[in-house]
């Protein structure tokens, strides 16, 4: 029984994380303003009304000055005004806990939520032509990562590692070892494009005599673009009998293509004298389940207060001259993890998570009762270590004041109450266009006997997986397929070549085409333009270059349309050649597709080991990079609008490379570098 194939045509949309810096810059106003002193920026924060709303409401309108110009090495620096939002906009966001027993999946609405920002300068009180902008739409998951990996993957964690690795969102080890009952819960973004209609629960199940077995477990419609699925996946909810060894789990469409990571648990067989299990939020907004399998203890702690009566005379003598006016207890549980049976290293890692988290309950046989965690330090990392437990203090939150040992109590009849719709939501397809259908926005509790509104007016999101959800129906007048931002055409070649063309041969780049209106979006043009870059990227790999991109007979007499005032620039092997422009005295700053450029996010600088590239024509200082092993060689032919004009091999200096001057060769070989150059490199290595 083999697991789902991975959907592959997935694009990931960028999110932002709401619990690591968010900083938003405003670039400097005209930098040929003499006096500076009178400059005023302003930051507009707008946020959605309500959760799953198009319509944007202003939160705060922060002023703001920019930092100082700096000068060094000849050059000054203009960085502009910095604003710092996550603070604000965490706050909106809030974890959901799921429900004590849940089984069915179901849409979690208050982890994620778009913003936007306006931004304008004012020059001694007056708005600076041409400052005022609106920016696109950006979307936040109540998450963060630690400070090193967010400096490293921040950018690019709901993009390129989600397209690689598909996670649920928790960091607790894989091949799980829970027991028969254990409630355990996965998260996963829908941050993908074009968004699956319908998500199935897939599960493959090990029965404990060997046979295996493939079945779905459930599925949730209507979910939308960056909402967050709850998948109950513990082996009650998913109904797995007692036979099962362990069991998979993943999500799928409706062709049975995965689109997540698929997690593995074990169902442990052995008995356990004492179990516990703690339900906690993690760092990326899931629900993690730690069982503890060590001793434990529960001490009560009561605090009294008393007053002294007077005794009046006759009294009998059992007469109580203190009278205890308040009793109130406090009860914390000391308990043990028990020795970690399987990846230590890991397990004890990851246990930093229950040390940060903000939310945390213990789960017995009348649901979750919060706890606050009194552990404050933990011994993360142990070397030479063999079998390793920590332990913990929790104090329930729940004060007690009086004894009692009642079972667990039955519904109570109450005042019926209801739920019914407010508002109107467009239902969009995967792509973000609409599909004819429309759903309430929110539900608002009610009496149903008189339908009159519930005190105090309570109201939630109207998500699928919720028991009082209202599905959607036609919205008359609404065309499917339609949407108030259509995106525009994108054509643009990869930045990958082919790679499998015969010897002699030069590999061209594919051309990737996004039709206009392709993607829609609710919000903004730039929401929607932006699903057509997502698109781009999914489909700008060398796999996608290799199959769609042509193969060069002559390479050294390619066509290309360069850009007025630039030249163009190829080579038949990426990895061996790099080029750069750099002159000290000069007010520009360095270009190319060197090393030391990598990062930097600004006009004519570009990946390593790429090709294909336009660059302003300037004089002199041009260097081209030539890479291999300490004293081999490498012949490297430079062509100028298909004609040879150089010619030589070089030997590769201690540091592996070799460098010589661009325009400098040129010239000696018969013309300087100009507009509408096309040079062509081949490197050969002998």
């Amino acid at each position: 029984m083999l697991i789902d194939p991975l959907k592959t045509s997935l694009a990931f949309l960028p999110v932002q994380f709401s619990r690591n810096k968010i900083e938003y810059v405003i670039d400097p106003a005209d930098t040929s303003l003499a006096d500076r002193s009178g400059l005023r920026y302003y930051l507009e924060l707008l946020v959605p009304e309500f959760a799953g709303s198009s319509q944007f409401e202003r939160l705060v309108k922060m002023p703001g000055a920019e930092k100082p110009p700096t000068s060094g090495g000849g050059s000054v620096v203009y960085e502009g005004a910095f604003f710092l939002l996550d603070e604000l906009l965490d706050g909106f966001l809030e974890h959901q806990k799921p429900d004590a027993g849940a089984a069915g999946m179901c849409i979690v609405s208050t982890l994620t939520m778009p913003y936007m920002v306006r931004e304008t300068v004012e020059n001694n009180g007056q708005v600076l032509a041409g400052s005022a902008r609106e920016q696109a739409s950006k979307w936040l998951l109540k998450a963060g990562l630690q400070e090193r990996d967010f400096v490293a993957w921040g950018g690019a964690f709901f993009t390129d590692y989600m397209r690689a690795n598909r996670p649920f969102l928790t960091w607790q080890p894989d091949n799980k070892l829970v027991s028969a009952g254990q409630e355990e819960y996965l998260f996963f973004l829908l941050n993908c494009q074009p968004t699956p209609a319908t998500l199935i629960r897939r599960v493959r199940i090990t029965y404990q005599d060997g046979t295996m077995e493939t079945k779905d477990a459930g599925q949730l419609s209507g979910g939308q673009a960056y909402q967050v699925v709850c998948v109950p996946v513990g082996p009650k909810a998913l109904g797995l009998a007692s036979n099962v060894a362990s069991y998979e789990v993943w999500l799928a469409d409706t062709n049975y293509y995965r689109i997540s990571q698929v997690r593995t648990y074990q169902i442990d067989p052995q008995f356990r004298s004492q179990e516990r299990w703690l339900l906690f939020s993690n760092s990326l907004g899931g629900w993690d389940t730690l069982r503890l399998l060590g001793e434990g203890s529960e001490t009560l702690t009561t605090q009294r207060t008393v007053a002294e009566l007077e005794r009046p005379v006759g009294a009998p003598a059992d007469y109580n001259e203190l009278r205890v006016i308040y009793v109130q207890g406090s009860r914390t549980l000391q308990v043990n993890t028990g020795y970690f049976e399987q990846h230590q290293a890991a397990q004890l890692a990851y246990l930093d998570e229950l040390l940060l988290t903000k939310d945390l309950y213990l789960v017995d046989a009348r649901g979750h009762q919060a706890l606050e965690l009194l552990t404050t330090s933990l011994v993360d990392s142990e070397d030479d270590s063999d079998l390793v437990s920590r332990s913990f203090s929790f104090r329930i939150v729940t004060p007690q004041v009086n004894f009692s040992t009642m079972p667990a109590a039955p519904a109570t009849p109450a005042r019926p109450t209801g739920w019914r719709g407010v508002g109107v939501v467009q239902v969009l397809d995967g792509n973000g266009k609409r599909t004819g259908k429309g759903r309430p926005l929110k539900l608002q509790k009610y009496y149903l006997d008189d339908a009159s509104v519930y005190k105090p007016i309570t109201e939630k999101p109207n998500q699928p997986g919720d028991p009082d959800f209202v599905e959607s129906l036609p919205l008359p007048g609404t065309v499917a397929g339609s949407t108030p931002y259509p995106n525009q055409a994108l054509t643009r070649p990869t930045t990958f070549t082919r790679s499998t063309c015969p010897n002699g041969q030069l590999g061209e780049a594919a051309l990737v085409v996004v039709p206009a209106g392709t993607y829609g979006s609710e919000m903004s043009q730039a929401d929607a333009d932006s699903k057509a870059e997502a698109a781009y990227r999914a489909l700008n790999t060398q796999a996608y270059a290799d199959e769609f991109g042509s193969c060069t007979v002559a390479p050294e007499l390619y066509q290309v349309a360069v850009p007025a005032g630039q030249w163009h620039y190829r080579v038949n092997n990426p990895q061996l050649v790099e080029v750069e422009w750099l002159q000290l005295d000069s007010q520009e700053l360095k270009i190319g597709n060197t090393w030391d450029l990598q990062g930097q996010n600004r006009p004519f600088v570009y990946p390593r080991f790429s090709s294909g590239l336009n660059f302003p024509v300037r004089a002199s200082d041009w260097r081209f990079f030539t890479y291999g092993p300490y004293s081999s060689q490498v012949n490297v032919k430079i062509y100028q609008n298909g004609v040879l004009r150089f010619d030589r091999t070089l030997t590769m200096n201690r540091d592996n490379y070799e460098y010589l001057s661009l325009s400098q060769e040129l010239i000696t070989g018969g013309r300087a570098l100009t507009y509408g150059d096309k040079l062509y490199f081949k490197a050969t290595p002998l």
